[in-house]
């Protein structure tokens, strides 16, 4: 989604910042009251409500109103975060389409004309989202294990380039990449933290939250990493190491020099800085 902001090495970096911050607090100010308004913790977590949080709600206000109304809070927070996903989610496969990473790429990098949006991508990924979600109606393992799947996805795809940039400084490969965020010689230390959190993070998310296990608690993640991670393999042997020609950033010299052919074709580059002064 870079690709559709303005200064998208400040603005971008910008925003993941201010959402870890914004969300530290209002996500602590929230835990927090939550907290204070717990009754009886037994009676809480049996809830014939089935969701202990809208329990609390009730138990804090005393109307039934009261507590509609703060659980609709909930559901408009949950749609507004699907469609910040679904955007998210289209952007990236239309993205790995248009660099022929996807099967049938041609069809889901194709940009609607009239919109100027990857109507394929988008319907693909809502496609997804609703199936992924649908499994909440079969099995409650099976849906936490999709939820586990998605945490543990982000943690590894955060994970990998800060592998990859820590053995190239050892291997003496690493070239210098400045811009806006730059923690100069501090940055390969905060590299091996990180990924030292992720690797420890994405081990644990494969524990099972419950003892003993059985079938229905087993925490399948693992297993369904191992296929995901099969499946990639295979499909890069077979087509992507052929096809996938990774993100096109070539495109910028062209539209320069065609900006300074422009300039040039107009009578030089001081007669355009004489236009201007006069303008």
């Amino acid at each position: 989604m870079t690709e559709e902001m303005k200064n998208a090495s400040r603005e971008a970096p910008k925003a993941i910042i201010m959402s870890v911050y914004i969300g530290a607090v209002t996500g602590f100010i929230f835990l927090i009251s939550v907290c204070f308004c717990i009754g009886d913790i037994s009676s809480t977590a049996t809830s014939t409500t089935g969701v202990p949080l809208i329990q609390i709600f009730y138990d804090s206000t005393g109307s039934v109103v009261g507590t509609c109304f703060l659980s609709s809070l909930i559901v408009v927070i949950a749609l507004v975060c699907a469609n910040a996903l679904l955007a998210e989610g289209s952007r990236s496969l239309f993205a790995f389409a248009r660099d022929h990473g996807l099967p049938f790429s041609s069809l889901f990098a194709k940009v609607e004309s009239k919109r100027q949006v990857p109507v394929y991508a988008i319907l693909l990924a809502c496609g997804v989202q609703m199936a992924l979600n649908s499994i909440y109606f079969g099995t409650l393992t099976g849906f936490n294990t999709v939820i586990s799947i998605a945490t543990e996805g982000f943690y590894l795809s955060y994970a990998m380039p800060l592998l990859a940039r820590i053995i190239s400084w050892f291997t003496g490969d690493a070239k210098a990449m400045p811009g806006p965020y730059n923690l100069g010689r501090y940055g390969i230390w905060m590299n091996i933290i990180g990924l030292v959190f992720l690797v420890f993070t994405s081990i644990t998310f494969n524990f099972p939250t419950v003892s003993p296990v059985d079938s229905g608690n087993m925490n399948y993640t693992s297993a369904a990493i191992g296929i995901i991670a099969l499946i990639s393999i295979v499909t890069w042997i077979t087509t992507g190491r052929k096809s996938f020609t990774g993100p096109q950033i070539g495109g910028v010299v062209p539209v320069l020099d065609a900006r300074m052919g422009d300039i040039v074709g107009d009578g030089g580059l001081d007669a355009k800085v004489a236009q201007l002064g006069e303008s």
